[in-house]
């Protein structure tokens, strides 16, 4: 009789999010309101460029890790939004009323049409991959042409046209408006699991044959997690050219981008609510770390050495843990679980 208490006052910690873990949450949002307003504009900075890449690896978590479909093509749903600013800014009109719903509209509409053909014709794996990663690839091939929009040498706009139209006189504003853009992303992600969008993306990522046989509509669930990722991204993409005033092809489009998205993911555990975004800041800390410890040292050969350092950090992260931080932790909390509800039978 002794064991049944036991493990209910173990289920919060257990189950799902308990006490422990928001008040967790509550501690950190708490610190992270307080505390930048003493750092230094650098360090600011590289926290306001790691809550972006943690928002937007939860962006592309959506369709790469709740829907488990692989895309590679991420950066142009990034772009739209950065090129929506410039283009809009440079001929003075606000951007936060035009270029954002015009971002979010064209990459809603191009998301929608990438992702019904490529699903209506079977895409998956490595073949959708591929497809999404080629049609980004043509986006910035495009752009570097196209003298609208500043060739390879990209667009500066006017430092006056921020997100609200106004200048701000240090970057805390946007570091303010960042963390609660990452509060409501890994909030509506825990929605998302709870709802029956999540359960069926999650059935379409474990056994895609499986869920078709229980009566999902795989297609249109893969097209809803396509075009609400694209979407959020293109958001992402809106307040990160807002804050640097400068767009240019060879970053706001380039594969990079995506791959900072799917490393941060990978990192923190591809199919959670945080793990993405703690994967994304950890991508940000650890560029910048060596970069700094580069700059102090100042040798070409620390440079290779520190690019060497930045791979072998992630590798052995992944080995050490296969499902990403979070993910990890996860299951070990779940295998301890199962361990005590054992006990009590």
């Amino acid at each position: 009789m002794t064991t049944v208490p036991l493990a209910s006052r173990h289920y919060g910690l257990l189950g799902s999010p308990g006490k422990a873990v928001w008040i967790g949450f509550a501690v950190v949002l708490v610190a992270a309101l307080f505390v930048p307003a003493y750092l230094n504009p650098y360090y600011l900075r590289v926290l306001i460029i790691g809550l972006l890449y943690g928002y937007v690896s939860a962006c592309w978590n959506i369709i790469g890790g709740y829907a488990g479909q692989m895309s590679l093509g991420h950066s142009m749903f990034f772009g739209i939004g950065s090129y929506a600013v410039a283009v809009f800014a440079r001929h003075g009109w606000d951007p936060l009323v035009l270029a954002l719903p015009a971002g979010i509209v064209v990459s809603a509409v191009l998301a929608w049409f990438v992702a019904s053909t490529c699903f209506r014709y079977a895409l998956k794996g490595i073949y959708f991959a591929v497809g999404t990663l080629l049609l980004a690839e043509i986006v910035q091939i495009a752009v570097v042409n196209s003298e609208f929009f500043g060739r390879s040498q990209g667009l500066q706009f006017p430092p006056r046209l921020g997100v609200l139209n106004v200048q701000f006189e240090t970057d805390l504003p946007y570091f303010y408006i960042f963390l609660a853009l990452a509060v409501l992303m890994i909030l509506g992600s825990l929605w998302l699991e709870r709802t029956k969008l999540g359960y069926d993306l999650i059935a379409l990522r474990e056994q895609e044959e499986g869920a078709q046989a229980l009566g999902v509509d795989t297609n249109r669930i893969k097209r809803i997690a396509f075009v609400l990722s694209a979407v959020l991204t293109a958001v992402g993409g809106f307040l990160y050219a807002s804050l640097i005033k400068f767009v240019e092809p060879g970053y706001d489009l380039s594969v990079s981008i995506t791959l900072i998205m799917i490393m941060g993911a990978v990192v923190g555990g591809r199919g959670t609510a945080v793990g993405p975004f703690l994967g994304g800041l950890v991508v940000v800390l650890v560029q910048e770390a060596l970069a700094t410890a580069g700059s102090w040292i100042g040798t070409t050969s620390f440079s290779a050495l520190a690019q060497m350092t930045y791979g072998l950090f992630f590798v052995v992260t992944l080995l050490l843990f296969p499902r990403g931080v979070v993910g990890e932790w996860i299951r070990r909390r779940a295998d301890k679980r199962a361990r005590l509800l054992g006990a009590v039978e």
